[in-house]
């Protein structure tokens, strides 16, 4: 049985690219990409189970994740979440951020990110429903930016969000503005 109470499933992933991650990543996540594949979680779109093959071709050259980390999920924001030996990383490109988990914390996590207030308060989610309602929800590799960019003065305001590509967007952010920085420990 899932650990996710609502996923949209929008493509599988390979069950080569799942096998080299077992021992990796948690099994709740393991289980999920076999179920599946790459969706949604929850009804909005905002979060979102990613392929990290896909991933990992998408990042290279861009930003470096250290050695064994994961990229599990990615927001409708352009931000990424992924799993780096026992802690999960809240990658904020759009605010240049690093926070990460304490150790062992998998299921509060992967509760927090299902709700729409742990959304809110861990992966700072507003004005997101406002352009997914103005717009509509970004596929798996979209997701909306502000424009201009929050690095270069943007307002943090759904009237300056726009739709493009997930790794455009972020190999943009990381170009002009550099790669996040660690901010803190992330409480759940």
């Amino acid at each position: 049985m899932s650990v996710f109470t609502q996923v949209t499933p929008l493509a599988p992933i390979a069950a080569s690219t799942i096998d080299a991650r077992v021992g990796r990543v948690p099994d709740e996540i393991i289980e999920a990409w076999r179920e599946h594949g790459a969706g949604y979680l929850g009804d909005d779109g905002f979060v979102r189970l990613i392929d990290p093959d896909r991933a990992d071709t998408m990042l290279e050259g861009v930003i470096g994740f250290p050695e064994g980390a994961t990229v599990v999920f990615a927001t409708g924001l352009g931000d990424l979440i992924a799993y780096v030996a026992g802690r999960w990383w809240v990658v904020l490109f759009r605010w240049g951020t690093i926070d990460v988990t304490e150790v062992d914390v998998t299921d509060a996590f992967l509760s927090m990110i299902q709700s729409d207030a742990g959304q809110d308060r861990v992966l700072e989610r507003q004005p997101y429903p406002a352009a997914a309602m103005r717009e509509h929800i970004p596929g798996v590799d979209q997701c909306f930016g502000f424009v201009p960019l929050l690095a270069l003065g943007g307002p943090p305001t759904a009237d300056h969000l726009q739709l493009g590509g997930l790794w455009e967007h972020i190999a943009l952010i990381v170009q002009l503005a550099g790669p996040p920085q660690p901010r803190g420990q992330l409480a759940l």
